[in-house]
């Protein structure tokens, strides 16, 4: 990337899309450079990125995100998500490209969505646009850049390599689904540091979707996520559930997590391997959150179980989970399925405290999405949740016996190495005595486990 800076004109009215596209091509014809956008608050429609360009955003600017989903026609995407395709910032096969604070972009998320709840969360309405999309690009950077109230998800690196993402700020609508923080979507050797991410869904997400273009399907490896504090209604620090490649060699380590509904997880449905995978030092605060999210506020949640029927899941294996503290209101809960049992998992020094759920709520296991809860029709009257007669989302039951302050099922070879789980004394009506509490096909680790850590690096 050269230094050359390349100032954004002012345009005569609010909206600069047409400028700033304008710059970033003049840029590009250089030989690349800094597209600056001047201070003030401008309304804009989707831009391209290319070779040798960065993206810059000083403190006294900010871009503001079209409200009509037309205007992001120049930002269409390869890889869709829920059913949207386009962006305001794209990028495509870019080598050295950058967006960068600290000014800020403004999603307006809230013109995407109503007041009305449904289960928790808030019903939106029309396809959503994402705030980044960069696919197939090398040696990416997004840094000190503010981002809030995204549509949809916020950042997502697809089939990307040589990537750092750091000193951000993302603060999503915690009630608005479907708000991801940053996706790493089958990229290699990526780093995500002291971020601070605020979202209703994901914060960080590791997956491998099934894109139609083959140069993008790819495993997803040597991803280290730092210093960073989430708070999240779902997952804060999340592996699928797109998991059509591999997933490995992934370290996070030194997050804060607070306010959240699961801290840790990992969920594999399509068929690639989970493996050598480690959450360190770090604190958590999980807390219930109605059944419009997954999860119920565990710690940390593994599972591995087929999305739908016939299709197994991929195998998850060598899972270190070390040196976490901090408070929960569900379980640890880690559970295999008959064909895939969880392999070689490790909890060790982990020091947290079980508090019970405000009123007469008991959490329960969510096993979602399984092959009985995925709403194959899209009602739009039922969301993205299947209900029985009842009127109960599908895929949650209570935990057998009684809640736990460890369940475990097909499991093989789980070692627990200095688990402390502080519990109410008495045990509130519902919660099982038993401190670990282990369904079928489960087996506790022994001299042949042998776990393989993370590698990281070339």
């Amino acid at each position: 990337m050269t230094g050359t800076d390349f100032a954004v004109p002012r345009p005569m009215g609010s909206d600069i899309t047409a400028p700033l596209q304008s710059t970033i091509d003049m840029a590009r014809a250089a030989g690349g450079g800094r597209v600056v956008v001047p201070d003030g608050v401008w309304d804009t429609g989707a831009v391209c990125l290319f070779d040798n360009i960065e993206l810059h955003l000083p403190g006294g600017a900010t871009l503001r995100a079209a409200t009509d989903y037309a205007a992001y026609g120049a930002g269409a995407v390869s890889v869709p998500a829920e059913n949207a395709d386009r962006a305001l910032i794209v990028a495509r096969d870019a080598a050295n490209v950058a967006v960068s604070g600290p000014g800020w972009i403004d999603g307006q998320g809230g013109a995407w969505c109503g007041d009305r709840l449904a289960r928790g969360v808030k019903w939106v309405h029309g396809r959503r646009p994402r705030i980044i999309v960069m696919e197939a690009c090398r040696n990416v950077r997004i840094a000190a850049l503010n981002i809030r109230q995204a549509p949809m998800w916020t950042i997502h690196l697809v089939g990307c390599r040589d990537i750092v993402v750091e000193d951000c700020t993302i603060e999503n609508d915690m009630l608005m689904p479907n708000t991801d923080g940053v996706n790493f979507d089958g990229c290699q050797d990526g780093i995500l540091r002291r971020c601070t991410i605020t979202a209703a869904d994901d914060c960080v997400c590791l997956k491998t979707s099934a894109p139609a273009d083959p140069r993008l399907a790819s495993a997803c490896e040597r991803i280290l996520v730092a210093q960073c504090s989430f708070r999240s209604n779902s997952c804060a620090v999340k592996i699928g559930t797109e998991t059509h490649n591999d997933v490995r060699d992934a370290v996070f380590s030194q997050c804060t997590i607070s306010q959240s509904n699961r801290a840790f997880g990992i969920f594999s449905r399509d068929g690639g391997t989970i493996e050598r995978i480690c959450f360190e030092n770090s604190t958590v605060d999980c807390h219930w959150t109605p059944d419009g999210f997954w999860g119920n506020g565990e710690a940390i949640t593994i599972n591995a179980l087929p999305r739908r029927a016939g299709t197994p899941p991929g195998e998850v294996r060598d899972v270190v989970v070390r040196r976490v503290s901090g408070a929960m209101e569900s379980t640890i809960s880690l559970v295999g399925s008959a064909e895939r049992p969880l392999k070689r998992i490790v909890l060790s020094e982990i020091d947290l405290r079980q508090n019970p759920v405000p009123g007469d709520t008991l959490p329960e296991l969510d096993l979602r999405p399984t092959a009985a809860d995925v709403n194959e029709d899209h009602d739009p009257a039922v969301g993205v949740w299947k209900l029985d007669a009842e009127g109960r989302v599908i895929g949650m039951a209570p935990y057998p016996g009684g809640l736990p302050g460890i369940w475990a099922e097909h499991v093989s070879g789980l070692d627990l190495r200095t688990v402390e789980i502080a519990r109410p004394d008495p045990l509130p009506a519902g919660w099982s005595a038993d401190y670990v509490r282990c369904g079928e096909g489960t087996r506790m680790a022994d001299e042949g486990d042998r776990v393989a850590l993370p590698r990281l690096g070339p």
